[in-house]
């Protein structure tokens, strides 16, 4: 395609996310269900008209810039008392959910969708099992946006610190396919890796604060400060990268350092940054439909749903084991409470790019199962007030 068709084609795309997230709010439900599902018809029927074929680089590169974003917008609300408070249990929920993932869906996983039981399918199986451990910032922040709750406020430090590790890890076990050598010295270089990841991420996304945010200390310019808030956060994720580090985390950790110190007109940066992610989200989840092909049989949405009823349980005892201080009611909210998003769909670009038809059959059924936890979730937030108390912000409804 020549530029101007692309271009062409993207104006009308964010066009027609403007009107769906337009009609979201108007019906009070989050506008990323529509958004995928919107994107998946539009999508579908481009392609079977053979109309336009977007380079599988350029939509990751598109994704990975949102997800830079909403990151850096989603965690630099948090303070170090919140992280403090909230941070430990968040990570016990994390660890018991991918690892009851693995347990549960995997097998699962590999009977049912792929055309043999193995050791290869199994690891396919992992791979999503670890991507449903994700819960989406963007789509918590936007739901529960005007709501105030110790359960509302631990979803959504949940779901900044799980981004990093639901990203990260699928490529790790990807790299178990074919794999030949000792147990030890796969272990020795996993536990490596994943330790480099974690370290070169902090210091990658702290540093970069340190410069940027010194600098911007007693510095504004509506011109320059949002553009460098921005272009702080892009620097964060390439240089972890390039390192071996976690480019999220990286971004994380920069965003909860802008939060946490003293920059002059603060306020105006953060919604800034919040403007451009909603824009940016808008765009991915319409270039979703553009990737994916969903089975339309019965049977297939049989085994899917089965499967998302195997991740509740997954969710709700790993609920059980870490919150006990928590009511019935309470975890059964949380549980419930588990949409996939924005980082679950950068994964579908980027395992898209690879070409390898398991990973085709693995996204298909990560974006099915993302729409039922999306609507779930919306359910479950409009009927809030049967499951939890909430107090409102009068600024913010």
């Amino acid at each position: 395609m020549d530029a101007l068709t692309i271009l062409t084609v993207f104006t009308l795309l964010v066009l027609l996310g403007l009107l769906i997230t337009w009609f979201s709010n108007k019906i009070k439900i989050s506008n990323v269900l529509l958004l995928i599902l919107t994107g998946l018809v539009v999508g579908n029927l481009v392609q079977r008209a053979g109309i336009i074929a977007f380079s599988g680089d350029a939509l990751v590169t598109i994704a990975i810039i949102s997800l830079v974003i909403i990151i850096f917008d989603g965690s630099s609300k948090f303070t170090s008392k919140s992280l403090n408070e909230t941070g430990f249990q968040s990570l016990k929920v994390i660890g018991w959910f991918i690892l009851f993932n693995i347990l549960l869906l995997s097998p699962f996983v590999a009977v049912f969708f792929f055309e043999e039981f193995n050791l290869s399918y199994l690891l396919y199986g992992v791979i999503f099992a670890i991507i449903m451990g994700a819960t989406d910032p963007a789509t918590l922040f936007s739901m529960f946006k005007s709501k105030s709750n110790r359960v509302v406020e631990f979803l959504k430090v949940e779901a900044v610190l799980n981004t990093p590790i639901t990203i990260l890890l699928p490529f790790l076990f990807l790299d178990l396919i074919g794999y030949v050598g000792t147990t030890f010295e796969l272990f020795e270089f996993y536990a490596i890796a994943f330790f480099n990841q974690i370290i070169i991420g902090i210091g990658a996304g702290v540093s970069t604060g340190i410069v940027f945010f010194k600098a911007m200390k007693h510095f504004y310019s509506e011109q320059i400060s949002p553009l460098a808030i921005i272009c702080s956060a892009l620097i964060a994720y390439i240089l972890a990268e390039n390192l071996g580090g976690s480019g999220v985390l990286s971004v994380a950790v920069l965003g909860f350092v802008f939060g946490s110190v003293y920059i002059t007109h603060k306020e105006l940066l953060a919604g800034f940054s919040s403007m451009l992610s909603n824009s940016l989200e808008i765009l991915v989840f319409l270039l979703l439909g553009f990737i994916i092909q969903i089975e339309l049989s019965f049977v297939y949405f049989l085994k899917s749903i089965l499967i998302f009823g195997l991740l509740l349980i997954s969710r709700h005892l790993a609920i059980k084991l870490s919150l006990k201080d928590f009511n019935v009611k309470e975890q059964l909210f949380m549980t419930l409470s588990m949409p996939k998003g924005l980082g679950t769909a950068v994964l579908v670009f980027s395992l898209s790019v690879m070409e390898i038809a398991a990973l085709s059959v693995v996204n298909n059924l990560v974006v099915v199962v993302m729409i039922y936890s999306l609507i779930l979730s919306t359910a479950v937030n409009y009927y809030s007030k049967n499951f939890i108390r909430v107090t409102l912000d009068p600024n913010k409804v």
